[in-house]
């Protein structure tokens, strides 16, 4: 299941891997459990834009059970090492930042192998330590979640595994590039949809909006696709009273 977006600014398809390091800090991952708490329950107003997702991305979690520390730890750096020597145009690398507790957004860094790393913790089995970073992906003309989640997959099971190291993905993410430059769009068209059904009411009525201030909200509308929002409210009123 598609539990989570990921954001990030403008790029072309074919220079996946410099364009997005360049605008790094720009891309928000909002994961599902924290995106649901602000976002998910808000029912999507009469006027949304739909949006197919330009990229998409898999976490994916590198395990070791070995049982003395340090090599553990020397396990999953060759790993990590491994994973950045193959990641090209198809698929690059990220880490993610959990520390925007207003927004609940989680925001994408440049991948190295020391910031990832620093996300070393405990796993579920004694004596184990594991890593999550996220592998992502341009979403192509003609791609569906099953090509995607293929591509995913192959890279994952291209790592060089050394000792006891395990990995394995999770839920797809999927990336919508900047979507901000949609916001006038979004805007445009509620202003339409107001002014038109003003006109249908007569020169009595007027229409006032509100909440357009809001940031742009998102759920997904299928595989790959996105509806994109504003949560606005649209009031009708007699036109003195709306102006």
């Amino acid at each position: 299941m598609v539990r989570s977006i990921i954001l990030a600014a403008t790029m072309a398809v074919f220079a996946v891997a410099p364009a997005f390091a360049q605008d790094e800090e720009e891309a928000i991952v909002v994961t599902g459990a924290r995106y649901r708490e602000r976002y998910e329950d808000f029912a999507v107003p009469h006027v949304s834009v739909m949006r197919r997702a330009d990229f998409a991305a898999m976490p994916l979690t590198i395990s070791s059970d070995t049982r003395e520390a340090n090599a553990r730890r020397e396990e999953l750096r060759q790993a990590l090492r491994n994973l950045a020597g193959r990641a090209g145009s198809a698929v690059t690398l990220g880490i993610l930042d959990e520390s925007d507790e207003e927004d609940g957004e989680t925001r994408v860094h440049p991948f190295s192998v020391e910031l990832a790393m620093s996300l070393l913790r405990a796993g579920a089995r004694p004596d184990t330590s594991q890593i999550t970073i996220i592998t992502r992906t341009a979403v192509r003309p003609g791609d569906t979640r099953d090509t995607i989640e293929e591509r995913l997959d192959d890279f994952r099971a291209s790592m060089t595994r050394t000792g006891r190291v395990e990995a394995w993905g999770d839920d797809l993410d999927l990336i919508v590039l900047n979507p901000a430059q949609y916001r006038g769009q979004i805007i445009a068209a509620i202003t339409a949809d107001s002014g038109a059904i003003s006109s249908a009411l007569g020169s009595a009525y007027g229409a006032r909006l509100e909440g357009l201030e809001n940031p742009i909200a998102w759920k997904r509308a299928g595989d790959l696709e996105l509806r994109l929002f504003i949560p606005y409210r649209m009031i009708i009123l007699p036109r003195d009273a709306a102006a």
